[in-house]
């Protein structure tokens, strides 16, 4: 695969900590457990500078997405309408998060089909950067993606009440891009499936991955199913110390 390196030279107070993440709850305690509730108030997160993090809502009532300290909500309103909101005050089921100061920058030319093709590419360069390919480590993409399925997790109040994986798909509120310049904001590890990622599920392994796209303006935001990206594409993971 043709790529073009560049490294950042910057060096900032936190870098020490640029490879190791944070997690509190998880995906199995949803997934596996049925269980909704909240393990942590955002408000109560005071390490916010250089951080990055993803996580779900209490009662799956929306998504979270940090970039570098800021905080957006992805949620729906009463008439199940999509709003962003700029906020830490929200509780949340899980959150995997990293603070991460300067990140090694590397451009990739050729395209991605499916997010299992990008998933590979991302575990092969953390392990070549040397970081914890097993315990997890964030990554950073910034490219004009060609097509993203994703959703904003909302439950109804019945499905909250008797939670099933099928009953969530379906209150799954969809979105669509096309064409679109966004940053995508993630966590991998060959561990990840069932901590901050989907566990198996059925005939469908675990995954290794778990990422959220923000749109360039940070006014849109959500977890990304699924993308296709035809064009440059930058990946970003920390600078390993």
């Amino acid at each position: 695969m043709k790529k073009i390196l560049l490294l950042s030279l910057t060096i900032f107070p936190l870098l020490s900590q640029a490879q190791s993440i944070q997690l509190i709850g998880s995906t199995a305690q949803i997934m596996k457990e049925k269980n909704l509730s909240a393990n942590i108030d955002l408000d109560t997160i005071t390490d916010r500078k250089f951080l990055y993090a993803i996580g779900a809502m209490e009662n799956l009532q929306g998504e979270i997405i940090v970039f570098n300290g800021k905080a957006l909500y992805a949620g729906l309103d009463k008439d199940r309408q999509p709003y962003w909101e700029q906020t830490y005050d929200k509780k949340a089921i899980f959150l995997v998060r990293s603070n991460v100061a300067a990140w090694q920058k590397t451009i990739f030319t050729e395209p991605i089909s499916d997010r299992h093709e990008l998933t590979k590419i991302i575990l092969r360069e953390a392990g070549k950067a040397g970081l914890d390919t097993v315990g997890g480590f964030p990554f950073r993409i910034k490219a004009k993606v060609d097509h993203i399925e994703a959703h904003i997790a909302f439950l109804r109040p019945e499905t909250v009440a008797d939670f099933s994986p099928m009953a969530k798909k379906q209150d799954d509120y969809p979105l669509e891009l096309n064409n679109q310049n966004v940053w995508i904001i993630g966590f991998a590890a060959t561990t990840a499936g069932g901590r901050f990622a989907m566990p198996a599920m059925g005939n469908n392994p675990p995954s290794q991955l778990h990422m959220h796209y923000i749109r360039n303006d940070r006014e849109e935001a959500g977890h990304i199913e699924d993308l296709i990206i035809k064009g440059t594409w930058q990946l970003c993971l920390p600078i390993k110390q």
